[in-house]
């Protein structure tokens, strides 16, 4: 996300600084997107440090806060609890204490549920899941919207599930996408809700425009049933992609199972959380999004294709896999 707001805003015109805590991946994660390293600034340090985010602030018009742990595995949870709310506390009260405007924090879905309304709009109550991760996005979220509710320029985006190309950093999207690519698709009643990142991006870019107060910009993106995100693989791949029929029970356990492998130091995709939020997210409205940032949410299929075919440059898949994507 970091990386791709980078380069939306120095495409937008602007001078960007970035806060980095770990300068040998700089390049990595924003280089190898289209980022111009040459008019990026730097500022080494960590989300967690106020006096580095207080530094990195300085001087700043606007600010956009999108970095956090993003992870549902149980073993991650202390790490979750220590960085995602501290992390946009120091970072939101140094941007409004130095008169920043706007400033953006990088919500999430999570950060609302569960959901008491289908479509979800931005209107949405904080939500109360019990995770570490969507219980630090929603004291974060709490925080964003004291800021707004006090007048200051505060934005907040709300992403769903984020794919799309560049994905240097392997997030947790990565997993999901792969597999879906390499073994049968297990079918039942979930969905899975998809935003391209290079959207969420330009909605970042969007944005930056100071003087308009509080804003919220829900960037759900598209809602797929199990069939329609079949449907759309075998579209963009050309192939007879596989798919087995599962209750729902098997992925219950599936995410048992899961929840221990990860504190055993293994990735089996799912977990409990992840089984929640595959059968009980719902669909957002972005359409007060598209109609005041003017940023028309691209199809999935587009997303799905540039996703596969950086995967299958990147060595994560085989051609075979990718099969007739460019």
């Amino acid at each position: 996300m970091g990386s791709h707001a980078a380069k939306a805003l120095q495409d937008a015109g602007h001078r960007v600084r970035a806060l980095v805590r770990t300068p040998p991946k700089l390049e990595t994660v924003t280089a190898r997107v289209g980022v111009d390293l040459d008019s990026l600034e730097t500022a080494e340090g960590d989300i967690r440090d106020a006096d580095a985010v207080t530094a990195a602030v300085d001087g700043c018009d606007a600010v956009v806060h999108a970095a956090a742990v993003v992870s549902i595995a149980p073993a991650a949870a202390i790490e979750v609890s220590e960085t995602n709310f501290p992390g946009a506390q120091n970072v939101l009260e140094a941007a409004i204490e130095a008169g920043c405007d706007p400033v953006v924090h990088v919500s999430t879905g999570e950060a609302l549920f569960p959901f008491r309304t289908d479509p979800v709009t931005v209107d949405h109550p904080v939500g109360t899941a019990g995770g570490a991760y969507p219980r630090s996005k929603a004291k974060s979220e709490h925080l964003a919207r004291r800021y707004q509710a006090q007048g200051h320029g505060v934005v907040i985006v709300y992403p769903a599930l984020t794919i799309g190309p560049g994905d240097y950093g392997e997030s947790i999207q990565l997993q999901p996408l792969k597999l879906w690519l390499t073994k049968p698709i297990p079918r039942s009643g979930y969905t899975v809700t998809m935003v391209d990142v290079r959207d969420v991006a330009a909605v970042i870019a969007a944005s930056m425009e100071a003087g308009r107060g509080p804003r919220r910009y829900l960037m759900f993106g598209h809602h797929l049933t199990a069939d329609e995100l079949l449907s759309e693989l075998q579209s963009v791949t050309g192939r007879d992609l596989k798919s087995v029929p599962a209750p729902r029970a098997l992925f219950s356990i599936w995410g048992r199972v899961g929840d221990i492998a990860h504190r055993l130091g293994r990735d089996l995709v799912l977990t409990t959380e992840a089984v929640e939020y595959m059968f009980n997210y719902c669909a957002g409205d972005n359409s007060a999004t598209e109609q005041d940032t003017g940023i028309v949410l691209r199809p999935t299929a587009e997303s799905l294709a540039d996703a596969i075919a950086w995967m299958r440059d990147e060595g994560y898949v085989t051609a075979a896999d990718a099969g007739a994507v460019p």
